[in-house]
């Protein structure tokens, strides 16, 4: 039980999760805003070692064109649902925060 217990511990924070920007080009740029940000919160979940997440398909399924996006910042935070759903082996789970504005 203890060498299952290791295993589990392990296997569960062997993770890598990248968002993609494809298909929502934009320019770096570090500018004020003048409007209020608004939210957008997505549970991600994984499968395996490493997992690649599309932020254009991120926004279409919350109705969001990426091409009228103005500003954007994301984080991934990881809360404590998510820290115990990642004990299982090989799943990992991360909250994105997306604050952005719109033209």
């Amino acid at each position: 039980m203890k060498y299952l217990l290791i295993l589990f511990l392990l296997t569960s924070c062997s993770h890598s999760l990248t968002l993609n920007p494809k298909g929502c080009y934009s320019k770096g740029l570090v500018k004020e805003h003048e409007s209020e940000s608004l939210i957008l919160k997505d549970t991600i979940i994984s499968f395996g070692s490493e997992s690649e997440k599309y932020l254009e398909k991120i926004l279409e399924k919350k109705k969001i064109d990426c091409k009228k996006v103005k500003n954007m910042n994301y984080t991934f935070k990881q809360g404590p649902f998510d820290s115990l759903i990642s004990i299982l082996p090989l799943v990992s789970v991360r909250t994105l925060i997306i604050n952005y504005t719109l033209e």
